[in-house]
């Protein structure tokens, strides 16, 4: 079927009658069933049969209507596309990041960059590192942001934001005071319910090789996949949990107490794109929000620490 023939089986199919999808498509009645016939002559089988003044559709055409929705709702994006690009250029963006970014900071900066474009169509996903790079391969997103990706020779990177891990602790179990220099022994934390991190992602793996370096044994009762989840467990009251810097500066204040580590273990966000695609402006502008929203978070991490640091040389 042409597309042509498609848009207006559909109208048919909507509306019942010939003279209702002319009115639908702007058309005369002759164009209707002009067409109708010729997407019946190419199809070989009858779309409609004529009962009490309206056409009823035969099993076939009820068979092929699913995927003429489909197809339909494609081509109407499409559309819709098209007519940004019309209008300043606007176009679409299609960007991911991984979860534990997605709250803290993708989201700001989605907001951000669509009071700067509003006609531009922003397709927001989360993914996980790997899926991240198989998406911008296979050009299914434009940009993307994650910590630490892997190296790939097609996938250029560059840093948008840097932060460090910190202990997130409930409030209503609160850290002793430790040492007059303010300090508590992480040794000192190890029989604690501990929310630990099915993690294979830089972070994870930075949080154990320090736990195993200081030959520390956390007793993990809960582990998780995500930084999120685990500063959710940590706000019922379900342990303590080593979060990312932007994960846990979106706690709650009033029930979740964060305590910085020394020494600092740091880390950086990246942005991800292919480097044989040219980067657009929109991108571009993505990362100034997506930086700017980080910067925003990060400002607020002073006042939100508490009293003791934690050591892991203690």
């Amino acid at each position: 079927m042409r597309l042509r023939q498609i848009e207006v089986f559909r109208a048919v199919m909507l509306t019942g009658t010939v003279s209702e999808a002319a009115r639908l498509l702007h058309v005369s009645q002759p164009v209707v069933t002009r067409v109708l016939q010729h997407a019946e002559a190419s199809l070989g089988f009858r779309l409609f049969e004529r009962v009490r003044g309206r056409l009823q559709p035969t099993p076939e055409a009820v068979a092929l209507y699913g995927d003429v929705e489909r197809l339909y709702g494609e081509v109407e994006r499409v559309r819709r596309v098209s007519e940004s690009l019309r209008h300043k250029g606007a176009g679409r963006l299609r960007v991911a990041a991984t979860p534990s970014l997605a709250n803290p900071l993708l989201v700001p900066a989605v907001r951000r960059f669509c009071a700067r474009h509003p006609e531009t169509q922003v397709q927001v996903l989360t993914h996980h590192t790997d899926e991240i790079v198989d998406a911008l391969l296979s050009n299914q997103i434009d940009v993307g942001f994650a910590y630490a990706p892997p190296r790939h020779e097609a996938i250029a990177s560059e840093p948008v934001a840097a932060g460090r891990m910190l202990l997130a602790v409930p409030r209503a179990q609160p850290l002793p005071s430790g040492s007059r220099r303010g300090v508590l022994s992480m040794q000192r934390l190890m029989d604690r319910p501990f929310i630990g991190h099915d993690d294979n992602t830089s972070l994870g793996l930075l949080v154990r090789q320090t736990l195993a370096r200081h030959a520390l044994e956390p007793h993990a009762t809960l582990e998780v996949q995500t930084y999120s989840l685990a500063l959710s467990l940590v706000d019922a009251g379900l342990g303590i949990s080593l979060l990312d810097q932007f994960t846990a500066l979106s706690a709650d204040a009033t029930r979740v107490m964060l305590h910085d580590i020394a020494p600092a273990l740091p880390f950086e966000v990246q942005l991800l794109r292919a480097s044989h695609r040219a980067t657009s402006s929109l991108v571009d502008d993505m990362r100034v929000q997506f930086a700017e929203a980080a910067a925003e978070l990060s400002a607020s991490l002073a006042a939100r620490l508490a009293v003791p640091v934690v050591s892991f040389d203690h």
